[in-house]
């Protein structure tokens, strides 16, 4: 308690006053997070939750609350260290979780301690999007910018071996723990977004990331964008999806947050297509026989059809005009360009089982495999949106070309955004 205490007095001075304080750090401030982190490795798997778990849910929140006040000036090496301790921990947790399946209880992911009633898994990932936030609404760009900028991507280069294999885990949606995942995830990819937006206005900064990985980490990132699509199995022409899917649901604000991503990330350029399409070209031994140059863009397209085909809620095909857009944008604007990416796309098919698709199957899914007058009259109609600039009108197309209305799917409506607000809990 009065080390949660300390934590929310730190967060009431000002940011740069406990900056400096992160500058040169007594041994007894580590404490705070020393303590988060030791409740990580405490993790059980049972629904019992005493009053020691209560208060380092709190404590949580404290920490949260302490780093958010500094990072309003700047993201310390003290700062960086402790964000990336925490994040690893939590993510150590969420799986060995998920690796006792959907049904198990657990003392830590819950709602009283980390979930609705205190602080989501994540939260510690939106610290590093709150300083790329601020770094954005500058005006005028200076070196510590650039370095703070390039800081914040040696921490989220650094996360991505916890991050990725947690997110990809194949442990079904959970039924009797907070699955933490979802808020890990939607955390991780608006952070990222933030990285996205910074190289499109600043480009002072954007050179300056470029040789330190940012391509590659942005095109790795595409990758598992689509290798959670590529998790759901939509079933064939004679059997049914099933019932229980592997990975997390995607029915939630995390996938409005990748989506964006992807929307985002794509008008960036091929480059960063092509780095995404590569890592999931290699995983599913794409069968392209078409000699496609952009096949990361074919990828990309085949996988967002497989969405709209079921693999994602029905409420997410309202994204899709704008993320085709984005494909339309970084083929050069061209309709003729774009129309022979869709018409790849529609093709695709996978040589070996990968997340849900099956060895043999159409990465884009089974309502495209149809008739070719049906692909011509889906790809012409495409054509059409794109000589007239009506992309609202590629929803109703999608639609109809992907299976229809998905009625009684059981699916909810449109999320919002998580709230990270944290006040003292």
């Amino acid at each position: 308690y009065r080390v949660c205490e300390s934590a929310y007095d730190l967060s009431f001075f000002s940011p740069e006053l406990v900056t400096d304080l992160f500058n040169n750090p007594p041994d007894d401030l580590g404490v705070i997070c020393d303590c988060v982190i030791a409740g990580y490795s405490r993790l059980s798997f049972t629904s019992d939750v005493d009053d020691v778990y209560q208060q380092w849910g709190r404590l949580r929140g404290g920490a949260y609350s302490m780093l958010c006040t500094s990072m309003k000036v700047a993201i310390t090496d003290y700062s960086a260290h402790n964000i990336s301790a925490l994040v690893k921990a939590e993510c150590e947790a969420a799986t060995l979780q998920c690796n006792q399946g959907p049904e198990s209880g657990s003392n830590i992911f819950n709602d009283s301690v980390v979930g609705e009633d205190r602080v989501h898994a994540g939260i510690y990932l939106v610290l590093i999007r709150n300083c790329l936030d601020r770094i954005i609404k500058k005006k005028h760009q200076e070196q510590k910018s650039i370095q703070e900028c390039q800081k914040c991507l040696s921490v989220l280069k650094s996360l991505g071996s916890s991050i990725t294999p947690l997110l990809l885990h194949q442990s079904p949606e959970a039924t009797s723990h907070v699955d933490p995942r979802p808020t890990i995830a939607e955390a991780w990819f608006l952070t990222i977004k933030s990285l996205v937006s910074i190289c499109q206005s600043h480009e002072q900064i954007a050179s300056s990331l470029v040789g330190d990985g940012v391509e590659v980490f942005l095109g790795e990132s595409m990758s598992i964008a689509m290798a959670l699509i590529l998790l759901k199995d939509l079933g064939t022409k004679k059997t049914p999806s099933p019932d229980i899917q592997k990975g997390m649901s995607l029915d939630g604000p995390h996938t409005l947050a990748i989506l964006s991503f992807i929307s985002e990330s794509v008008l960036l350029g091929p480059s960063i297509l092509s780095a995404g399409g590569t890592s999931i070209l290699s995983a599913s031994q794409v069968i392209d026989t078409y000699g496609q140059s952009n096949i990361g863009a074919a990828i990309l397209t085949s996988t967002l059809l497989r969405s709209v085909s079921g693999a994602l809620a029905p409420w997410a095909v309202e994204e899709m005009p704008t993320l085709f857009r984005s494909l339309y944008m970084v083929v050069g604007g061209d309709s003729d360009a774009f129309v022979q990416v869709l018409s790849v796309s529609t093709k695709l098919k996978a040589s070996v089982p990968c997340g849900g698709v099956r060895a043999g199957e159409l990465i884009a899914g089974r309502y495209l495999d149809v008739s070719d007058s049906h692909v011509k009259a889906f790809l012409s109609q495409s054509k059409e949106v794109c000589n007239k600039g009506n992309w609202k009108k590629l929803k109703v197309i999608l639609k109809a070309t992907c299976g229809g209305k998905k009625k009684d799917s059981g699916f909810n409506l449109k999320p919002h955004l998580t709230s990270w607000e944290c006040e003292r809990l």
